[in-house]
């Protein structure tokens, strides 16, 4: 079920405060549940959220839910935090982010096979930036105790949210927002193993609340998409572990950014693009790639529906 995504942009004209949480894409009018799945306190749907600048949305973003889906997720809330979108900032507005995502998520909701998860996809909106804030008026929008909410975030994020200089005592302060939520965090390389990882959340006392998962590179970069669906599909080579939320979105040196374009038909085309691996698949990458016009780089790191967006709108041209 879509809502109209200027419904942001109308409501900020008018002075209407925006509300703490509000979805604006649904794969059904009753996400998160299902006629199979309803509302239950006993078996709660559990939802994995992907909390991100979506600037623009990647496959590396993509790669997070496939990982997320395969640990026992439900349904998938790509989230904006609308008040961390400041026009001073690099690239799109609210308004252009929200239909990227809306694109990412119809895209998914049709065309995935494989991840049921994926197809019960929603596109939602909040105005707090701390995960204890964001996560209560999302849980306040159903039925009391029928959903888990499941927050996918990198090494960095994790260790933030763990920081004990945050809590005047970690445990017990963490404690109410575990009662309904839990951590699904993607390992990163240099930051020590998975049970180097596992000690450092386990000091909390909230181990059991952390998943850890390593994200595949499903994405058949020389063929363009893998499946033929525009979606990542099966695996073509080797496995990435270590590919964070940051990472997704990081900002990264010009001259990383490079990828060495030759033209092809008046569009420039990456003369790297076949090598470039999931990891690589940045925001920032993306952005770069469009002002070169580098189309061919583009196409391999986003959604065709998202390059679609792109273009109309004129994005990333400065």
């Amino acid at each position: 079920m879509r809502k109209p995504f200027l419904q942001l942009a109308l409501a900020k004209a008018k002075g209407i405060p925006p509300k703490p949480f509000q979805t604006t894409l649904t794969a059904t009018s009753s996400w998160p549940f299902t006629v199979d799945r309803p509302p239950s306190v006993s078996r709660p749907t559990r939802i994995a959220v992907l909390d991100s600048s979506f600037n623009p949305p990647t496959l590396a973003h993509y790669h997070l839910l496939k990982a997320a889906s395969k640990v026992g997720c439900d349904a998938v809330l790509l989230l904006l935090a609308t008040n961390n979108v400041d026009k001073g900032q690099t690239g799109a507005g609210a308004v252009e982010r929200l239909e990227m995502m809306e694109a990412m998520a119809l895209d998914s909701i049709q065309s995935e096979k494989e991840d049921s998860a994926l197809r019960h996809m929603a596109v939602g909106l909040t105005i707090h930036a701390r995960f204890m804030d964001k996560a209560q008026p999302i849980l306040d929008t159903y039925p009391p105790n029928t959903v888990q909410l499941s927050w996918i975030m990198g090494h960095d994020t994790m260790t933030r949210l763990f920081d004990p200089k945050y809590y005047k005592d970690v445990h017990t302060d963490m404690a109410p927002f575990f009662e309904q939520c839990d951590v699904i965090c993607s390992s990163r390389p240099g930051y020590g193993s998975r049970e180097e990882m596992m000690r450092f959340v386990q000091a909390s006392g909230h181990g059991d609340k952390v998943t850890l998962v390593d994200i595949e590179d499903e994405s058949d970069l020389e063929g363009g998409g893998g499946r033929g669906d525009g979606l990542p599909g099966s695996r073509v080579e080797g496995q990435v572990e270590g590919l964070t939320l940051a990472e997704a979105d990081k900002e990264v040196d010009d001259d990383k950014a490079d990828h060495g374009s030759i033209s092809r038909g008046g569009e420039k085309m990456s003369s790297k693009v076949h090598n470039l691996l999931v990891k690589e698949m940045s925001s920032t990458v993306v952005r770069n790639a469009v002002k070169s016009q580098d189309w061919g780089l583009v196409e391999h790191c986003v959604l065709p529906s998202v390059r679609q967006v792109i273009e109309r709108n004129g994005l990333y041209k400065e």
